[in-house]
């Protein structure tokens, strides 16, 4: 397991260099006292106050960002919240003040700005005390890596399914009433009729069907190999397990499970199913002869770029399902990590550079939720 871990940290901080910056914008806003008679052109006097409250200012937009964090990632900062908080400096890259205000009256200074937070820097910092083992650990394992990319191409839904019933009950009732007196005896009868009708029924919604186009795999392949080689690593795609599994008896598995994750066919919804990932897990122990140790399986699903109203740049969400397994040759894959369904958005000029910047954030964080989730 330590080599495990080893190997998730490393992929988290090695990926980290290589990304672009990715800065976030918070607000934040703070007021301080002052003395008598101690503002002056709108500001304090007192220099030391107008420090005191662009520092308050800067952790009012910092407590803003951290609130945003996922559980995961805000118990770890929370265990080191004093040391973040003696360098904030260090990952507020830039502000803008949007307001000042310094009253003789109230005797008071308050300020808002907008700080800029280097959120890669951040999450490097976060998950630095976790790594404490040498890459040459990992130099020359071999990982098989099945991550698909997807985007969706049609989303079918259905109509409520609504089933109406109805019961009806009828009653009869008689009465009979008997009048006697001295010279005579009389007998009266009623009845009525009661009917009484229920009804009731039930909806049935049926989930929504999607199918996908399979996107650019020599692009994913690209973006993982730039993770995994400089630990050493060594990739083994699918398409060449496919080839030297069926020189081993095997059939063909790839376009069945691209198929199978497009939607086309199958019983699992656009998702590889249990028996094909399981033949795979198989080939692979077949073919790697102890040589393939890693799994690394799931998809990235892009959504069509879209008009950001606030920004009107261009917008891309991508949703991240992906298992990393550890291959044993009696226990099969056995799960060491996994992250998603999670959602990650970004933006571009225009629709091309909003979709891959939101997939470089999608490997991004996924990497990210893999470490900080053991």
């Amino acid at each position: 397991m330590l080599k495990n871990n080893t190997f998730l940290v490393l992929v988290l901080i090695l990926f980290s260099f290589n990304i672009h910056s990715q800065n976030i914008t918070e607000k934040g806003i703070a007021t301080v006292e002052l003395a008598k008679n101690s503002c002056r052109d709108g500001k304090p006097i007192d220099r030391n106050k107008n420090l005191e409250a662009l520092r308050k200012a800067k952790i009012s937009a910092w407590s803003n960002f951290i609130s945003s964090l996922p559980g995961d990632r805000a118990s770890i900062y929370y265990s080191r919240e004093s040391e973040f908080l003696t360098n904030i400096d260090e990952y507020i890259s830039d502000y803008v003040i949007l307001t000042n205000n310094c009253s003789k009256k109230e005797r008071s200074f308050s300020i808002t700005i907008r700080a800029t937070i280097n959120e890669s820097k951040f999450t490097n910092t976060l998950v630095s005390n976790s790594s404490g083992s040498s890459k040459t650990d990992l130099s020359g394992q071999g990982i098989v890596v099945l991550v698909v990319p997807r985007k969706t191409s049609e989303a079918l839904s259905f109509d409520d399914k609504v089933t109406k019933q109805s019961l009806s009950q009828s009653n009869l009732s008689a009465n009979e009433v008997m009048l006697m007196d001295e010279n005579s005896v009389s007998i009266s009868e009623s009845s009525s009729l009661r009917q009484s009708v229920t009804t009731g029924g039930s909806t049935s919604v049926k989930a929504t069907k999607r199918s996908y186009i399979i996107g650019d795999l020599n692009d994913a392949s690209t973006q993982i190999n730039s993770i995994l080689n400089p630990l050493g690593m060594r990739t083994f795609t699918a398409a060449r397990l496919e080839n030297l599994a069926k020189r081993s008896g095997y059939n063909d598995f790839l376009k069945e499970v691209l198929d199978q994750y497009s939607g086309k066919i199958g019983e699992y919804g656009a998702n590889i199913s249990p028996q094909k990932q399981d033949d795979i897990v198989n080939m692979i122990i077949d073919v790697g002869q102890g040589r393939l140790n890693y799994f690394l399986l799931g998809t990235v699903d892009t959504s069509l770029p879209r008009i950001d109203p606030d920004t009107g740049a261009f917008k891309s969400d991508v949703l991240v399902n992906i298992q990393l397994f550890k291959i044993d040759d009696f226990f099969g894959a056995e799960p060491v990590a996994s992250v998603g369904p999670e959602i990650m958005t970004a933006f571009g000029e225009t629709d091309v550079l909003s979709e891959k910047a939101a997939l470089k954030k999608a490997f991004y964080e996924a990497t990210n939720s893999l470490i900080l989730k053991l």
